[in-house]
């Protein structure tokens, strides 16, 4: 009867024994530069609305699918646009906040005939790494590239 007992607690406690302990892998933290999420250009206020995504593991590198939603709206009539491109980064910063990695992208963004406009763009981003299980210590960073001619949206 001990050994029925015993067999039980075994399976019940899905065999935890027997395997091997895994690392506890965690995403790079994901997020907006300050300041750089909105942007007003020429009559046009843009906004990074938001970003998903998820991250895999592999051998000594870190995948991401990352997601970017943006939104933009004309804000006089003189700003009938049919379209607007848009500049922006994506970057990858190291634990010590050193850019490892920064891109440029440009997302196209057509209005509709009250000057409102949305668009999504999709990346996939790898991050070489030789321990994949301290993604966790590293940083992507998403925001509007502004040039000489741009305004900040205060």
């Amino acid at each position: 009867m001990r050994i029925v007992v015993f067999l039980a607690v075994l399976f019940l406690s899905g065999c935890s024994l027997f395997s091997q302990s895994k690392k506890d892998f965690s995403c790079p933290e994901t997020g907006f530069v300050s300041n750089a999420a909105i942007m007003t250009l020429h009559g046009t206020k843009a906004r990074i609305k938001d970003f998903s995504g998820e991250c895999k593991f592999e051998k000594d590198i870190v995948k991401i699918d990352l997601t970017l939603s943006f939104s933009a709206q004309q804000r006089t009539a003189k700003a009938a646009l049919k379209e607007k491109e848009l500049p922006y980064f994506i970057a990858v910063l190291s634990p010590e906040e050193t850019i490892l990695q920064r891109k440029a992208f440009s997302t196209k963004i057509a209005f509709d005939k009250n000057g409102n406009g949305i668009s999504t763009e999709e990346h996939v981003l790898k991050i070489p790494m030789t321990n994949p299980s301290e993604a966790y210590k590293y940083k992507v960073a998403v925001g509007f590239a502004r040039t000489n001619h741009e305004k900040e949206s205060k």
